[in-house]
């Protein structure tokens, strides 16, 4: 499913042009499930981003908007550094690709290694404002970033995604996100 430098030049919407290079965009999914009856499993399962046990997974999209990688399910407490670590994400990369991400997914130096580029939004870094070229960098970012928002918003409004997952489906958990993120190639372009 990960597409080749070749077919992304080929197919690359305009509004991608700034950014030489772009192999994927990547963010994560988080969908809600039960709480587990084991304690210890519940402090894994829970995001302090969504305040619910959670799974999560990586979801990379192309600069076309096409699901192109989705991660096996994590649990909701683990750091998106992490899952890209422990997902397979890095392997697929090649030398000379960027990968667009948020704030959250500090991954350079994981990246340095592969020499693969990270372009992320600036940090304040102790300033109150950021200055203008940063405020700027952050729009462009921005607004190519929203796709891999628009593909996870898709991916988790399948109806099996869209309420709270039971833990007996955790091991076919992956194959149904898989599986959505493969159907939501087949509905209208997310970039046109």
């Amino acid at each position: 499913m990960f597409a080749s430098r070749q077919f992304l030049k080929h197919n690359m919407s305009q509004c991608f042009a700034k950014f030489k290079d772009i192999r994927v965009i990547i963010d994560c999914c988080e969908v809600f499930v039960e709480q587990s009856t084991h304690v210890c499993r519940q402090g894994n399962m829970h995001s302090s981003y969504k305040s619910h046990s959670t799974f999560k997974c990586l979801i990379g999209i192309s600069p076309n908007g096409g699901v192109m990688f989705v991660s096996d399910d994590f649990e909701g407490s683990m750091s998106d550094n992490d899952i890209v670590k422990k997902s397979g994400f890095l392997d697929k990369l090649e030398a000379g690709d960027l990968i667009l991400a948020d704030r959250g997914f500090t991954i350079r130096d994981m990246l340095y290694k592969k020499k693969v580029d990270l372009n992320i939004p600036p940090f304040l870094q102790g300033e109150n404002r950021l200055t203008v070229v940063e405020e700027i960098t952050t729009k462009q970012i921005a607004q190519v970033r929203i796709r891999v928002e628009r593909a996870t918003e898709r991916i988790k409004k399948f109806r099996l995604l869209k309420r709270v997952i039971p833990l007996s489906l955790q091991p076919i958990f992956s194959q149904m996100v898989y599986l959505a993120g493969c159907l939501v190639n087949f509905q209208d372009p997310i970039v046109k």
